[in-house]
């Protein structure tokens, strides 16, 4: 037996990032805290992680090739190669150091055009550039991506660069091309005299590169859906800002959570060409530890997240009007004749009683003093803890505390949800977020204490911004912010002063910084640094009514 030393670094603070990985074509986001990689995620490429309830021990399997991970840390690789100290091994995540993961796997590690880690099995080769009709075609030799590219515009001039990309391609007089080392670098030059938007696309061996130039006018993009791009004075800066001009009666907004399910990642635009909708925005907070979304969260009537504290909440109701309110929400779960108060629902947090349905993306937690039923179709239909819950109802953990009074439970009992609110109408979508910026066409009276409510200084630092509001006539505003000149962006109170002037009812935040972001079915609108955009947990789609 062959035994090789990885030292573990000290982890007194996690600090999360995301690395991707691609083989053949197929590519996962993973999460990477101080070098170390999470093993999820990673069925997109081919590969299985398990964890055994009898031995405890961590499986992961690839190319025939099993990789063990203890939970002391050490891992074995094919039963011969042992690595002590290389994994963390926790109750939340099983990590392994990202150096022999990349062994494991056979892929090397690059950094992208904008600094983040990409695990890959080979390098795109940039073999042609053709630029006509305000679109530019990049076709490739091997696989390209969208975090590889950064893009950068200018009046009359768009600048790429594509990393990690080799090309041995000539320049032309409407396109330069420079290589360094793993970057590749192009530069554009316009005949129209403006600044374009760029959009991006890509299919198996190409990126095409849309031009478009919104700031003329709003420009139609579905019945009842109008993108409008401007510039516009905010806080004494000039910003760029993209808006979705939105009538609710003829399309629908609604959550989408990641295709893994809650507590997995997926990027906007994924989320939007996946499910065919006409447009979509990040949504609300997450832990980016778990991959949980933070507050409540209701997706055609289902109750998938709680909320956290007296934050703001955006509403469509049934009848499909829309409100952003600040409302009192709990939730009780009838079983027999006791009522319990639910504690969380889709959460690894503890809690006296919790509820985890088909959409919890990760296995549901197996806690000692908790006594678990299965309830199908609003009834008991079994004991005992399962890594899923049924697709047709869900997983009941209740503390053992409250064991006496459960003795009496049998199958077939009935389970019902009793929820308590003051929001008066029936709710089809709901998602909180904020601060809330605007109520009722005014600043609100609390302001200095809507500001405190948020962590890590989000009210008062300048910063992209993703915003929704609403407007006196019913109708919906999706906006996403960008500074143009580095100066980070705006603040809390920057936003108020620019909904006053826009006219706009009521208005709040979603989540911002990298998160921000709007795309237009699948090409990412919003003015950012890179092409690409952060892997999030729940996006706000667009959706036509009837796109069921």
């Amino acid at each position: 037996m062959k035994v090789i030393i990885l030292i573990l670094l000290a982890l007194s603070v996690l600090t999360f990032s995301q690395v991707l990985i691609g083989i053949n074509g197929n590519f996962a986001t993973l999460q990477e805290s101080n070098g170390f990689v999470e093993l999820r995620s990673l069925d997109q490429i081919g590969a299985s992680f398990v964890i055994s309830e009898k031995s405890g021990r961590a499986y992961f399997i690839y190319n025939k090739k099993i990789t063990i991970i203890e939970k002391n840390g050490t891992v074995s690789v094919d039963f011969l190669d042992v690595y002590p100290k290389s994994a963390i091994y926790t109750k939340d995540k099983v990590m392994i150091d990202i150096d022999l993961f990349s062994k494991i796997m056979n892929v090397k590690k690059y950094e992208t055009a904008t600094g983040q880690i990409a695990l890959l099995d080979s390098v795109c080769i940039l073999t042609s550039v053709n630029f006509s009709q305000n679109e530019l075609r990049l076709s490739f030799l091997g696989f390209p991506f969208i975090e590889m590219m950064k893009v950068s515009t200018q009046k009359s001039k768009i600048l790429i660069q594509l990393a990690p990309c080799l090309s041995n391609l000539p320049s032309t007089n409407a396109v330069k091309i420079s290589q360094d080392g793993n970057v590749t670098s192009l530069e554009i030059t316009l005949e129209k005299d403006a600044e374009p938007s760029v959009t991006v696309k890509i299919d198996r061996s190409s990126m095409t590169l849309g031009l478009r130039f919104p700031q003329v006018g709003r420009e139609v993009i579905a019945d009842g859906v109008s993108w409008e791009q401007k510039v516009e004075k905010i806080g004494g800066k000039d910003m760029i800002v993209n808006y979705l001009w939105i009538d609710p009666n003829l399309v629908e907004l609604k959550p989408q959570i990641s295709g893994g399910g809650i507590g997995t990642f997926e990027s906007v635009e994924k989320m939007v060409a996946r499910t065919g909708a006409v447009a979509g925005i990040n949504a609300n907070y997450f832990d980016p530890n778990t991959g949980l979304p933070i507050g409540l969260l209701i997706v055609n009537g289902k109750i998938l997240s709680l909320p956290y504290g007296n934050r703001p909440v955006f509403v469509q109701t049934e009848s499909g009007s829309v409100y952003i309110a600040r409302m009192y929400f709990d939730l009780n779960i009838r079983v027999g004749q006791l009522l319990f108060l639910v504690k969380g629902v889709n959460t690894v947090a503890q809690g006296e009683v919790l509820i985890f349905t088909p959409e919890f993306g990760i296995t549901i937690p197996r806690r000692d003093g908790m006594i678990y039923f299965n309830v199908v179709e609003g009834k008991i239909s079994g004991y005992g803890w399962s890594a899923k819950a049924p697709q047709n109802g869900y997983i009941l953990a209740i503390s053992a505390n409250y064991e006496k009074y459960l003795q009496g439970i049998q199958i077939g009992d009935k389970v019902d949800y009793v929820i308590n609110t003051d929001f008066p109408y029936p709710i089809k979508h709901a998602v909180e977020a904020g601060p809330l910026i605007l109520y009722s066409g005014a600043p609100i009276p609390d302001r200095s204490d809507e500001k405190n409510r948020y962590g890590g200084n989000i009210a008062r630092s300048n910063a992209t911004r993703t915003l929704l509001a609403t407007l006196s006539d019913g109708k919906v505003v999706l906006a996403v912010i960008n500074d143009q000149n580095g100066s980070g962006g705006v603040n809390y109170d920057d936003l108020v002063e620019f909904c006053m002037n826009k006219g706009f009812y009521s208005a709040m935040n979603f989540d911002g910084g990298s998160s921000s972001v709007m795309v237009i079915r699948d090409q990412v609108v919003s003015k950012t640094s890179a092409a690409w955009t952060r892997a999030i947990p729940v996006s706000l789609l667009v959706i036509k009514k009837n796109n069921k």
